[in-house]
């Protein structure tokens, strides 16, 4: 029962403010006879209205910081959990492939305040209109940000109505290294999805070449030379910067080949 009060404490001293407000209010009146203040309330009347008004709320927000802060002290001190909390299992893990709604399952939600497991646990999830905004992953090397995030949330968004041809999600990969294409291939394998794999490179079926364009090849040349200035900027040798324009502009690929 005293937990109860004092997990209210806010309504509880807000309600024995009031009463000793009240109390105060018929008790100890303003001093409106008092000399001094007759004499204020005939010179500067509004001086005399501020006076009165703050000395009638003083009587109701001074007891309620009092109590205020007492209730808080006991809850603090007085009445402290000592009982161990016992944790409850998580909920069974929900299957990407039987979800009825897109959403992220990113980890698990303990006790808000302390590092220790909560009496009812649950699953932390970005549902769909979260996923639309962007997941950006920080971590040093090697403390697990593909193993621990990239895979699990492909495994989720890849096994998502996997079966359902209208429903399935797809998606475009960029990823230089190309260890994390692999294992997309292999998790849309794990799910049927196999021929969904489409990968665009110099060696495969489909490929791209950005040099291709309607640019003239010299133009063409001079973009990527200023990009290149742009990004590591202009070197002392005129020479290099001369050489990587002429490469470029004769080069097969800047007009049509690979």
């Amino acid at each position: 029962m005293m937990q109860r009060v004092l997990a209210s404490k806010a309504v509880v001293a807000y309600v024995l403010a009031s009463a000793t407000g009240l109390t105060l209010y018929f008790r100890c009146p303003f001093p409106g006879d008092d000399l001094v203040l007759r004499l204020i309330a005939l010179r500067q009347p509004l001086i005399y209205e501020g006076f009165r008004y703050s000395y009638t709320l003083l009587l109701f927000t001074t007891p309620y910081i009092a109590y205020s802060l007492f209730l808080s002290g006991l809850y603090i001190f007085a009445f402290r959990r000592a009982r161990d909390v016992k944790p409850m299992e998580l909920p069974k893990y929900p299957d990407a492939r039987e979800r009825k709604e897109l959403y992220l399952v990113l980890g698990e939600v303990h006790d808000p305040r302390r590092p220790l497991p909560a009496e009812q646990p649950y699953w932390l999830k970005v549902p769909e209109r979260g996923l639309f905004t962007g997941i950006a992953i920080f971590g040093a090397i090697g403390t697990g940000k593909t193993s621990g995030c990239m895979y699990p949330y492909a495994e989720q968004l890849i096994g998502y109505q996997a079966q359902d041809s209208d429903r399935r999600i797809g998606g475009l990969v960029l990823e230089v290294k190309g260890d994390f294409c692999h294992k997309v291939r292999e998790i849309l394998a794990q799910h049927g999805r196999a021929e969904d794999y489409v990968e665009v490179n110099l060696q495969a079926e489909y490929r791209y070449n950005p040099l291709y364009n309607d640019l003239d090849a010299y133009a063409l040349a001079y973009n990527i030379a200023s990009l290149l200035n742009n990004l590591f900027g202009k070197g002392k040798e005129p020479f290099w910067q001369q050489a990587y324009t002429n490469l470029v502009k004769v080069h097969p690929a800047s007009q049509g080949g690979l």
